[in-house]
Order: structure tokens, then sequence, then C-alpha cells
């Protein structure tokens, strides 16, 4: 997924994606410890994250990606891009993790982790706020239909 519309660090600063200097933005906060804001449009992440949802993502270490986690990073396309991590790839040379959006049925190229800006940890959804917590199980998503089949 795309993160389109703006990007606004806690302190408030708003920064336009579309700007040439947006990736840079994101890593010089991120590296200083400053969570961001991203409003996201698409639906590439669906159901995890929907058009329109507000993405909290925070600074990671390369310890903490794990499969399952959904994570910010440079492309090799220099876009930014939010997908889920399917897979982490230890090979001799470098770490790499082969992401996919949820709902996409191919794997991207493999990303090495210097590329990886942040983990989203957070999104909110028409005033509530869903955490991201850990690996995307098959029962938590029959868990998570099942409840939005409820609500209607």
């Amino acid at each position: 997924m795309r993160a389109y519309d703006g990007i606004r660090a806690e302190r408030g600063n708003e920064v336009n994606l579309d700007a040439p200097g947006f990736l840079e933005q994101a890593r010089q906060l991120l590296a200083n410890n400053i969570p961001l804001e991203i409003r996201l449009t698409g639906g590439t992440m669906r159901p995890s994250i929907q058009d329109g949802d507000m993405v909290t993502v925070e600074p990671i270490n390369d310890e903490t990606i794990q499969t399952g986690d959904i994570i910010l990073y440079h492309s090799i396309r220099d876009t930014a891009v939010i997908h889920r991590v399917v897979r982490v790839e230890k090979s001799s040379a470098e770490r790499r993790v082969v992401t996919r959006a949820d709902a996409a049925v191919q794997m991207d190229i493999p990303v090495p982790l210097h590329r990886i800006l942040g983990k989203v940890k957070r999104v909110r959804r028409a005033g509530e706020s869903l955490k991201m917590t850990g690996p995307s199980s098959p029962r938590n998503r029959l868990q998570a239909w099942l409840k939005r089949l409820k609500f209607w």
C-alpha cells in the first residue's frame, strides 16, 4: 500500500508524501525515535488497513522484524510502501524480508533490512484505534471477520 496523503510526526510536523524528500524525511524522523502518523489510500492491505485509515509507524531495529509485521519500507522504485512481512530470509550475504499486500496474490521483491523505515503499530479507523499486535494467524483473521459480520 502506498502512502499518499500526508505524514505527521508526533510533534505536529507535516510532510507531503508526494514530495521528493519524503523518504529521507521519514528516515530522519524515525531515526530520532519520532513516530509518524500517515493517512493511507487504496485497498491493497484490506482488511487490516483500509482506505482512509491513519497508521502510526514507529522506529524499529533489525531484531524486531517478524513474520506478520506490517512495515514501511523504501522500495527499489523509490516509493514508500506499507506491506506485511511474509518471510524473513537469512542468507549469508544479508538479511532480507519478503513482503506482500494482504489483498495481493504475489509476493514483493525481497527487501534488505536497511530499507525498512519502521513498523506499523496502530491503525485508527473512524475514531477507533486498532492495535497491530504480532503476526496475523488464520484464527485471528476468522475472529476479526466474525466480529465485522456481527456488527451488521
